[in-house]
């Protein structure tokens, strides 16, 4: 059964519904939800990426967002989010345990689609990892400096240790084994970050 997702105009009124094939091949607006885990400890402060599986269609391979997925019409948007935490990481979370830092527009192209997406972005700040089993979407979860991410983006340096919270392994990883998001995109969940941390 295909995926019906709300479309919206650019005023992100809500004009329609429409198969999820059909909102990226045309470009329509759509709400997505966000969940970025971070760690935080004395020493550092780590962003949690899942590696998308190989067999996904969109970014295999990839490593993206912790937690994400998009919202189906006529979909609770937190009920949305809870489910996706759940089904990607096993993770059984409440509305309370999430943070929201706002919402941005941020637009992928990626071969023959156009990926308009409101974002509803959320925090889940963690003391401790958290233990996850994943599901068949993912491939794994690692953890990645915040300092290094932020060096990155700046170009400051080519690479980044990431360290799966899974099996414990480290591995580099460059630009290229992110998905693409905007570079405004990623500034702004830095951005958010630093803020929740230096109110703490």
């Amino acid at each position: 059964m295909a995926e019906m997702l709300t479309v919206f105009n650019e005023e992100e009124k809500p004009i329609g519904i429409k198969e999820r094939e059909d909102v990226h091949r045309e470009g329509d607006w759509h709400e997505t939800f966000h969940c970025w885990m971070f760690l935080r400890n004395e020493c550092d402060i780590h962003l949690l990426f899942q590696q998308r599986a190989w067999d996904k269609k969109d970014f295999p391979g990839l490593y993206d967002i912790t937690a994400a997925g998009h919202i189906e019409a006529e979909e609770n948007l937190m009920d949305a989010g809870l489910r996706e935490i759940e089904e990607e990481l096993g993770l059984k979370l409440k509305a309370e345990d999430l943070l929201s830092i706002g919402r941005y527009r941020e637009q992928l192209s990626h071969g023959k689609w156009d990926d308009r997406e409101i974002c509803r972005l959320y925090f889940f700040p963690c003391t401790s990892l958290p233990t996850f089993s994943v599901g068949e979407e993912v491939q794994d979860v690692v953890r990645v400096s915040l300092k290094e991410v932020a060096s990155m983006l700046k170009g400051e340096n080519t690479s980044v240790t990431a360290i799966s919270v899974l099996n414990g392994k480290d591995q580099t990883l460059t630009k290229e084994s992110f998905v693409p998001h905007e570079y405004g995109y990623m500034q702004y969940i830095l951005h958010s970050v630093h803020s929740y941390i230096t109110k703490l």
